[in-house]
C-alpha cells in the first residue's frame, strides 16, 4: 500500500509540476487536492504528499485560510534566480567541456536539430516542443560535467517554472540567438575549450534573463 501511496504521490507531483511548467497552471492560480484528484483518478491523500513537496521545493505556496497557489516571484527574486544559474551553469558547461564524450556531443547535436525543425515558429506548440527539449539539451550538458554537487545546485534555479516559460516571452531573433548559443556550446564542447562554454553558457543565460525581464 505504501509503494502504491509513493507512487501516486510521485505521479501527482510530476503531473502539477509539468502543468506549471508548461503553463497551464499559471502563476497565482489557486490548485487544489481534489483538482488534481480527479485529474488522476486517484484519492486525495497521495496528492496532499505530492503537493506538500511542490510548496517545499516553492513551486506551490501554502497560504492560510486560502489554499494552495501556483507560486509567484517578484522581478527582483527572478533577477536573482537567473544570476545565480549565470555563475552555475556556465561553470557546469566549462566542466563539460573538459569531460563530455562524442556520444554527448552526438546526443547534443541531434536535440538541437530537432530544436531547430520549425524555425522561429513562436506557436504555442512549437514553443512547448522546443521546451522540452532545451530541458533535456541543458540536463545532457548537466550530465557530461561530472560534477554531481554543482549539477545538485543548479538543479532547483534550472528547473524552476519560470526559467522553463522563458521561450514563452522570446520574439523571433531572441529564439534564433538562443539557437545559436546551443551551436556554440556544442563547438566548444567540440574543440574541448571549458572557457568558450563558459562564456557561451552565460551569454545563453544572460540573454534569456533580459528576454523575461525587458
Amino acid at each position: 500500500m505504501e509503494d502504491r501511496q509513493g507512487s501516486a504521490a510521485d505521479q501527482a507531483y510530476e503531473y502539477v509540476r509539468e502543468r506549471v511548467i508548461c503553463g497551464d497552471f499559471a502563476a497565482g492560480a489557486r490548485v487544489t487536492e481534489w483538482q488534481i484528484a480527479d485529474a488522476l483518478g486517484t484519492s486525495r491523500t497521495p496528492v496532499r504528499e505530492g503537493m506538500r513537496r511542490l510548496v517545499g521545493d516553492g513551486i506551490l505556496q501554502f497560504q492560510r485560510n486560502r489554499g494552495t497557489f501556483v507560486g509567484t516571484q517578484t522581478t527582483k527574486e527572478i533577477g536573482e534566480l537567473f544570476e545565480l544559474r549565470a555563475l552555475l551553469e556556465s561553470e557546469v558547461a566549462a566542466a563539460a567541456a573538459r569531460s563530455i564524450s562524442a556520444a554527448q556531443r552526438a546526443e547534443l547535436a541531434a536535440l538541437q536539430d530537432r530544436i531547430e525543425e520549425r524555425g522561429a515558429d513562436l506557436q504555442a506548440d512549437n514553443l512547448a516542443r522546443i521546451g522540452a527539449l532545451n530541458r533535456e539539451f541543458h540536463r545532457v550538458v548537466a550530465q557530461a560535467s561530472d560534477s554531481p554537487r554543482m549539477v545538485a545546485m543548479l538543479t532547483n534555479a534550472i528547473e524552476a517554472p519560470v526559467v522553463q516559460q522563458t521561450f514563452r516571452r522570446y520574439s523571433e531573433s531572441q529564439l534564433r540567438r538562443s539557437f545559436h548559443h546551443h551551436r556554440e556550446l556544442i563547438d566548444a564542447f567540440t574543440a574541448g575549450d571549458s572557457a568558450w562554454a563558459r562564456d557561451a553558457m552565460s551569454c545563453h543565460v544572460r540573454a534569456a534573463r533580459f528576454a523575461l525581464l525587458s
